[in-house]
């Protein structure tokens, strides 16, 4: 199992200081099994969660019985951290378990309100999350960058090319149903235009791994489409 102490929520905490926190939050550890929701869209929100093991997707269902995927969550990255006092408020997307997962749930009306003792390792899970947060919102702001853009092979050029941080080399984390569901199209349409992306000698794929042997053909295919 992952030390979970080692997630970004409790960077600059002792591992002492963390557990003494976790305690008085009342956190706990769930299991949740494949194809078990950790929440659906129509709960409230009320805890913060840190995905310990396994892997969970955030996805949201149209009227059009199509599955959106907003992202997915990695192993200590935390999710479900938007609260609201006010009755209506739910989550609007799911979370979705996708294997066997471990996650750590805190109650949220303790991470966002200070004890009387104002603990600085308290206050600096609060920071912490912050840092979090605005690296959630670039992600999405990425996603609405991808998907926005007019052609299939355009969204799928620009995907690789975050995805490869500056490199050759996209390890997949996601299947072809998956992908397809992130980029909003179905998955023979994307299957076609990855093949026509290694027929053209632009890219290699190798198990989960693709490679991409010339990126600026990838970033002409943004330009001429």
């Amino acid at each position: 199992m992952n030390d979970y102490l080692q997630s970004p929520l409790f960077g600059r905490i002792s591992r002492d200081e963390a557990k003494r926190m976790l305690a008085c939050s009342g956190a706990q550890f769930r299991d949740y099994p494949s194809g078990s929701l950790v929440f659906g869209e129509n709960d409230r929100p009320k805890y913060l969660y840190l995905l310990v093991d396994g892997k969970v997707q955030i996805a949201k269902h149209l009227p059009s019985g199509k599955r959106n995927l907003l992202f997915q969550v990695r192993e200590l990255e935390v999710f479900g951290g938007h609260f609201s006092s006010a009755e209506y408020e739910y989550y609007w997307y799911e979370a979705l378990a996708v294997k066997p997962s471990r996650v750590l749930v805190l109650p949220g009306h303790f991470i966002y309100g200070v004890c009387h003792k104002a603990c600085e390792h308290h206050k600096m899970v609060i920071r912490n999350l912050l840092d979090i947060q605005a690296g959630n919102n670039l992600q999405m702001t990425k996603k609405l960058h991808i998907v926005t853009n007019t052609t299939l092979k355009q969204k799928l050029a620009l995907w690789l090319m975050d995805m490869s941080h500056g490199g050759n080399k996209v390890v997949m984390d996601m299947n072809r149903e998956e992908l397809a569901d992130y980029l909003g199209v179905t998955r023979p349409s994307l299957s076609r235009s990855m093949a026509e992306l290694r027929h053209q000698g632009v890219i290699r794929i190798e198990g989960k791994t693709v490679w991409i042997d010339h990126m600026e053909e990838l970033e002409k295919i943004m330009e001429d489409e």
